[in-house]
C-alpha cells in the first residue's frame, strides 16, 4: 500500500446494526485516494469486531475508559496519513465525494489546517424524514501535532478562529446515532443517561466551562435532568458573565434558553430574547433558531399575533441569507435546527396557519406557492389542504396551478416517495369535508365568504373523481350532471354528497350504459343513508320510476333497504314522548315501498316454489321478511286488516331484527287505529255520564247500565281507557 493521504479513524462498540454499513461507505474514497482505516474496539461482545476485521487496516483493543478524547487518540496515534479523518459507525459517508477528493488531491498547496464536513442527523432510522445539519470539524492535518480533548463530545484542540479552516459543506456524513434517543427507547435511554454522567463529571471540575454546560442544555431533555431550569439560568448568567468562549457559545446558549425557556415558561423568557438580539444580533443562533422560537412564544401566547408574524418573516429572511452564505460557521457550534428544508416547511406551516387565521390570505397563498411539497408529510398535507381552502373561499386568488400541483405530487408512485398514500388519503380526506350540505351552509353564512370551498378542486376534473364531484356540486342540470357522473371511476371514493345533489337535481341512476353490481349499489345506497339526507324520498322516487329493468330494479331494492335500515323505528323514550304525525306517516310509507320493491325483486328473482311456507326459509332473512311484509300490505289494500297483522307476526318470526319495524306499524298504521269519536258518541257519553251523577256507586242501577249495550259503546270514553285496539304485539 501507498503512503495514505488520509486516515480514516474510528472506535465502536457492539454496532453490529451499523458498522457494516459505515465500512463499506467508505469503498468510493478508498478507491478514489491513497486511504488507510484504523478502528479500535472498546469491548464488543455482539460480532462487531468479526465485521470491521474484514475492512479495517489495522484494528486494535482499547479499553473503555469514560473518555471518548482518549479512545479517538488511540486510534490517531496509528495513522500514518497526510489527514486524519473522524467517522462513527452510525454514520456513513455520502457517495458524492467529489469535493473530499478535490480538498485531498490539492493538499500540497493547501493552506488550511482544519476541514468540516456536513453531518446529517436523522430522526429516523430510515432517513428519509425530518433531518438537521452540523458543519463537525472531522479533518485535520496530522503535521499538526493536533489531539482530541474532551471526556464526551470531544473535539480537536485547535481555538477557533484562529486556524484556517476549510468548510466541505457537500461531503455528508449520513448519521442516525440520535434516533434511538428522540425515540425514547431503552438503547436511547441508556446512552443519554451515559452522556449526561460524563459532562457532568467534567463539571464537577470546571463548573463554569460554557462548552460542558451548553452540551448539557443539549444532551438531554428538561424532564430527565432534575435541576435543568437551575442549569438553565446559571449557564445564560455565565454568558452574561462573559466567561471563556462567550462569544462563540452564547448564541446556540441563547439559542437553547429561548426554547426552553418558552416550554418551561420562564420569566426571563422576554430579558432572554433581548440579550440575544443586542449582543448576537447576526448570529444565525439568533436570527434563525431564535425568531422562529419568538415567532412560536408570540404566537402561543396569543396576545400579538402581528408580532408573532414580524418574527416569522424575519426567520425566513434569515434562512434566504444564510443559504446565501452568511455566517457560514454557525452550525460548528451545534446543529441549527431551523435551517434544514424540512425546518423551513415545519416554520412556513406554522405562518401559513396564522396568516390564514388573520384573514391574510394574500400572504398565506404565498407561502403555499413557496412550500416545497415532497418534504410535507401526511398531517402537513392536511394541514396545506384546510388552509388553501380557506384561502380559496374567502378569495378570487387564481388557486388551480397550486392544487393541481400538490394532487400531482400526492399521486407519485410509493417507490418514488414512501407513505404517499397517506399523504394522498389526507389530501381526499380534507377536501371531501368541503362537500356536506352543512358545511356550505356554514361557508355563505360567514362575512368573508367568497365562494364555496369546494370549488378549489374544479381544476382537477380531468384528473380525479374528487374533480368530478366538484364538478357535479357546481351544476343545476341533471343531463350536464349525468355527463360527468358518466366519468366516475371509483363510486366507493366518490363524494355521496355530490352525488345525493345529482340525485336530488333529478339526474338517473344507475346510468344508462355503465352496469353496476348490486354490491356496489348497496354500498352507494348504504352511504346514501349514512349522509342523513333525504334517503327516504330517494328511495321513493326510486320506486317510481320503470322497474322493469335489473338495474332499475335493484337500485330502488338498495335505496330502500338502506332507508330501513336507518329509519328511527324504536319507540322515543319517556311516558310523555310521542311521533310527529309526518315523522308516522313517513314510516309507514317506506315500509310500503320496501313492501313494493321487494314484492317485485323477489317474485322475479326466485322460482315460485322457493315463497312457498317450507322453502322460504332458505331466503336471507330481509327477503323472507320482505316477502311477508308485501303480502301483509296487499291483505291491508284488501280491508283485511287482520291478515296483515299476521303477516307482519310471520315476518317478524322468520327475522327478530325487524321488531321495532313491525311494533311501529302496528302502532301507526292508519287503519289500525280506533277511529275518532262522532259527535253524536260524544253526546251519549255526557248523557251517560249526567244519569250516572245521580246514582250512588254501589246502587244496583249502576251496574244494570254498565252491562247495557249501549254504556258499552262509550264506554273507553266515560272510563278515561285507551280506544280499542285491532291488532298489536301485545294482543
Amino acid at each position: 500500500m501507498s503512503t495514505p493521504l488520509i486516515s480514516i479513524g474510528i472506535i465502536f462498540k457492539n454496532d453490529i446494526r451499523c458498522i457494516e454499513r459505515c465500512l463499506k461507505a467508505l469503498q468510493p474514497l478508498r478507491d478514489a485516494v491513497p486511504t488507510e482505516v484504523l478502528v479500535a474496539d472498546t469491548g464488543s461482545t455482539d460480532g462487531s469486531r468479526e465485521v470491521a476485521e474484514k475492512y479495517a487496516d489495522i484494528l486494535i483493543d482499547f479499553p473503555w475508559i469514560d473518555d471518548f478524547a482518549a479512545a479517538r487518540n488511540s486510534v490517531m496515534d496509528l495513522a500514518s496519513g497526510m489527514w486524519f479523518f473522524s467517522v462513527d459507525t452510525d454514520e456513513y459517508l455520502d457517495e458524492d465525494i467529489s469535493e473530499l477528493k478535490a480538498f485531498l488531491c490539492a493538499s500540497e498547496g493547501r493552506k488550511e489546517v482544519l476541514a468540516s464536513v456536513n453531518v446529517r442527523n436523522y430522526s429516523t432510522y430510515e432517513m428519509d424524514s425530518d433531518y438537521s445539519d452540523f458543519y463537525a470539524l472531522r479533518i485535520v492535518r496530522m503535521s499538526t501535532g493536533v489531539r482530541y480533548e474532551g471526556a464526551i463530545h470531544e473535539h480537536f484542540n485547535f481555538k477557533l478562529p484562529e486556524v484556517s479552516t476549510c468548510p466541505l459543506n457537500h461531503t455528508i456524513l449520513h448519521h442516525d446515532g440520535y434516533v434511538a434517543i428522540r425515540q425514547n427507547s431503552e438503547e436511547g435511554k441508556a446512552k443519554q443517561e451515559r452522556n449526561v454522567q460524563l459532562i457532568r463529571k467534567g463539571l464537577e471540575k470546571n463548573p463554569d466551562n460554557l462548552l460542558l454546560c451548553m452540551q448539557l442544555l443539549e444532551s438531554a431533555p428538561a424532564a430527565s435532568i432534575s435541576d435543568y431550569k437551575e442549569h438553565l439560568c446559571k449557564t445564560v448568567r455565565l454568558v452574561k458573565e462573559k466567561k471563556p468562549g462567550w462569544e462563540q457559545l452564547g448564541p446556540p446558549i441563547l439559542r437553547s434558553a429561548l426554547y426552553m425557556g418558552e416550554t418551561l415558561a420562564l420569566p426571563e423568557w422576554e430579558d432572554w430574547l433581548k440579550l440575544a438580539e443586542e449582543w448576537f444580533s447576526e448570529s444565525m443562533f439568533i436570527r434563525l433558531d431564535g425568531q422562529y422560537a419568538a415567532f412560536v412564544h408570540y404566537w402561543n401566547t396569543g396576545k400579538n399575533p402581528e408580532e408573532a408574524l414580524r418574527r416569522g418573516r424575519l426567520y425566513l429572511q434569515a434562512l434566504e441569507d444564510y443559504r446565501n452564505g452568511a455566517d457560514p460557521l454557525a452550525s460548528m457550534m451545534s446543529p441549527l435546527q431551523m435551517a434544514t428544508p424540512f425546518s423551513e416547511s415545519m416554520a412556513k406551516m406554522s405562518m401559513l396557519g396564522a396568516y390564514c387565521n388573520h384573514d391574510q390570505v394574500e400572504n398565506a397563498f404565498e407561502l403555499v406557492k413557496s412550500l416545497n411539497y415532497p418534504l410535507l408529510d401526511h398531517s402537513q398535507i392536511a394541514a396545506l389542504m384546510g388552509s388553501l381552502q380557506d384561502i380559496h373561499f374567502k378569495s378570487t386568488l387564481d388557486t388551480s396551478a397550486v392544487v393541481a400541483g400538490i394532487w400531482e405530487e400526492v399521486n407519485r408512485p410509493e417507490e418514488e416517495r414512501k407513505n404517499n398514500i397517506q399523504r394522498k388519503r389526507a389530501f381526499l380526506q380534507v377536501a371531501g369535508r368541503t362537500f356536506p350540505d352543512k358545511n356550505r351552509e356554514a361557508e355563505k353564512s360567514k362575512e368573508n365568504f367568497v365562494r364555496h370551498a369546494y370549488t378549489l378542486y374544479l381544476p382537477l376534473r380531468e384528473q380525479c373523481d374528487l374533480g368530478r364531484a366538484a364538478a357535479v356540486m357546481d351544476m343545476e342540470t341533471a343531463p350536464e350532471m349525468e355527463a360527468v357522473l358518466n366519468e366516475v371511476e371509483d363510486w366507493n371514493g366518490f363524494s355521496i354528497h355530490a352525488l345525493a345533489h345529482a340525485l336530488e337535481c333529478g339526474a338517473r341512476f344507475p346510468l344508462p350504459g355503465k352496469l353496476m353490481a348490486i354490491e356496489d349499489m348497496e354500498g352507494v345506497a348504504r352511504r346514501l343513508a349514512q349522509r342523513k339526507g333525504n334517503i327516504c324520498g330517494l328511495a321513493a322516487r326510486a320506486a317510481d320510476e320503470d322497474l322493469s329493468g335489473w338495474q332499475a330494479l335493484t337500485w330502488a331494492r338498495g335505496l330502500v333497504i338502506a332507508a330501513v335500515r336507518v329509519f328511527e323505528w324504536k319507540k322515543p323514550e319517556g311516558e310523555n314522548a310521542e311521533r310527529p304525525e309526518e315523522e308516522k306517516g313517513q314510516g309507514v310509507r317506506l315500509a310500503r315501498i320496501f313492501a313494493k320493491i321487494e314484492g317485485i325483486f323477489i317474485g322475479r328473482y326466485y322460482k315460485a316454489d322457493m315463497l312457498s311456507d317450507e322453502a322460504i326459509y332458505v331466503l336471507p332473512p330481509m327477503h323472507r321478511f320482505g316477502w311477508h311484509c308485501s303480502q301483509a300490505f296487499e291483505l291491508l289494500d284488501g280491508g283485511d286488516t287482520q291478515g296483515y297483522v299476521r303477516q307482519l307476526r310471520a315476518g317478524l318470526d322468520l327475522y327478530g331484527d325487524v321488531a321495532e319495524m313491525v311494533e311501529f306499524l302496528l302502532d301507526y298504521t292508519p287503519e289500525l287505529q280506533a277511529p275518532q269519536p262522532s259527535a253524536e258518541l260524544l253526546a251519549l257519553a255526557e248523557q251517560i255520564r249526567t244519569v250516572l251523577a245521580g246514582f250512588g256507586p254501589n246502587d244496583p242501577a249502576v251496574a244494570a247500565l254498565k252491562q247495557s249495550e249501549v254504556y258499552q259503546k262509550v264506554a273507553y270514553l266515560i272510563e278515561g281507557l285507551e280506544p280499542p285496539v285491532v291488532g298489536g304485539l301485545m294482543q
